[in-house]
């Protein structure tokens, strides 16, 4: 992932506000939403970020269907690329995650959606930063382990997958996915090879 080792809850807290980004970057553009991004924009100090954040002020709902939607080009949930894997098992991991450290966003999405997993790994960061603040080395040990499982687990995987789709993108959309994916390149990890797309159908379809 980003963050690189032992962090400051300052360090923290700055990289909660840049997911935080990335998650609303990822999510269906609305009126509303823009003006949060333009906000929230400001106060991020990761450079790579900002730049996307502008190009969104000309994202449309429309194309982000076609791209996102039920028929689109690119499936934005880790149950398409979770390979012979059990999609409802997936889910019930993903859930206790979440339970666990007592997430409950507010989302118009499926959990396994990339923004809202991308929000879960934000909001771990501010987890491990008020921990810290609190000089609770236990809690933030345990919020720090639990985001980079998550990261290895699920959203890596994820991020690969949606990256690694043959499909143009907005300019805003191709930033956040190599935002995203930086960390697994930096890790110097190759995409798995075993990864079979599949299209979410029923209950748990996309």
């Amino acid at each position: 992932m980003k963050d690189g080792g032992e962090l400051n809850s300052r360090e923290l807290l700055a990289l909660a506000a840049s997911w935080r980004l990335a998650s609303l970057l990822l999510e269906r553009p609305r009126p509303e939403w823009k003006i949060e991004i333009a906000r929230l924009a400001a106060e991020v100090s990761d450079p790579r970020l900002p730049p996307c954040a502008a190009s969104a002020a000309q994202a449309t709902e429309e194309c982000y269907h076609q791209l996102f939607g039920p028929a689109g080009a690119v499936s934005p949930r880790e149950v398409s690329y979770c390979g012979f894997e059990d999609p409802g098992r997936l889910i019930a991991e993903l859930s206790a995650f979440y339970h666990a450290f007592s997430f409950g966003p507010r989302r118009e999405e499926s959990i396994d959606h990339v923004s809202v997993q991308a929000g879960f790994v934000g909001y771990l960061f501010l987890k491990e930063a008020y921990a810290r603040m609190r000089n609770d080395a236990a809690a933030a040990t345990i919020a720090k382990d639990a985001r980079e499982r998550f990261y290895s687990e699920h959203l890596a995987r994820l991020a690969r997958g949606m990256r690694e789709r043959p499909v143009e993108m907005p300019a805003y959309l191709q930033g956040v996915l190599s935002w995203l994916n930086c960390g697994i390149e930096a890790d110097g990890r190759p995409p798995d090879a075993s990864v079979i797309f599949h299209e979410p159908t029923g209950p748990i379809g996309r």
